[in-house]
């Protein structure tokens, strides 16, 4: 006997094929670790755009909307973003709460893996005329400030993981989310804080951690 299935019957949020599942991070792995096996290739450009971008200046309302993107990065403003957002969006409100735990955790590795890979910063004050000499020996970045080290890049980890998580909640805003989080890697170059490969390994990071985390069941239709 065939049960036709009601027409206004629910969706089962949540409910994958494993093999859909495999499908939709298989491309993310591959995207993740050519991220990383392309920054030793793409070093030999971060000198020239890291120089580049600091003698040039960008119009005056761009440049003000690239700065601002910070916020986006930061992690006062990814925190702000979500109290604003668990305030409003009562009916997501589980779903935050593990977007925000991604998003922390990616900043977290990020922040850490600068001690394991030091690196000074384009802004360091230090005069570098080729790209080995901003490398210090591994381990020897334990007992550096955070801020003295330049890989990867905290904010474009964070930038990349929130528009990542945020785009999973509210799907029609991505690539608005996408937008802002490539100018916050871009504010990142701008101003000296980080060379372009920095921000690179930042996305690697972002990319990969999204691959291995528990997601919760799929968003409501927005």
């Amino acid at each position: 006997m065939n049960v036709t299935k009601p027409r206004g019957a629910p969706r089962l949020s949540g409910v994958r094929p494993a093999q859909g599942l495999l499908k939709t991070r298989l491309p993310l792995f591959a995207m993740s670790a050519t991220s990383f096996a392309a920054v030793p290739a793409l070093q030999q450009v971060d000198l020239p755009v890291s120089q580049w971008m600091r003698q040039h200046a960008m119009p005056g309302d761009l440049e003000k909307v690239v700065h601002l993107s910070e916020a986006f990065s930061h992690g006062s403003g990814v925190i702000a973003i979500f109290l604003i957002l668990l305030q409003v969006d009562l009916k997501n409100r589980k779903r935050l709460w593990n977007l925000a735990s991604y998003v922390l955790v990616v900043g977290i590795l990020a922040n850490a893996a600068k001690y394991f890979l030091p690196r000074l910063r384009p802004n360091s004050g230090i005069d570098v005329s080729e790209v080995q000499s901003t490398w210090l020996p591994v381990l020897t970045g334990i007992g550096r400030k955070s801020y003295e080290l330049s890989f990867p890049s905290g904010h474009s980890a964070t930038a990349v993981a929130l528009a990542i998580s945020l785009s999973f909640l509210y799907p029609r805003g991505r690539w608005s989310f996408a937008t802002i989080a490539v100018l916050a890697l871009s504010q990142r170059i701008y101003c000296g804080a980080h060379y372009p490969t920095d921000c690179l390994a930042g996305v690697g990071i972002a990319v990969a951690m999204c691959c291995l985390w528990p997601w919760p069941s799929s968003a409501p239709d927005q």
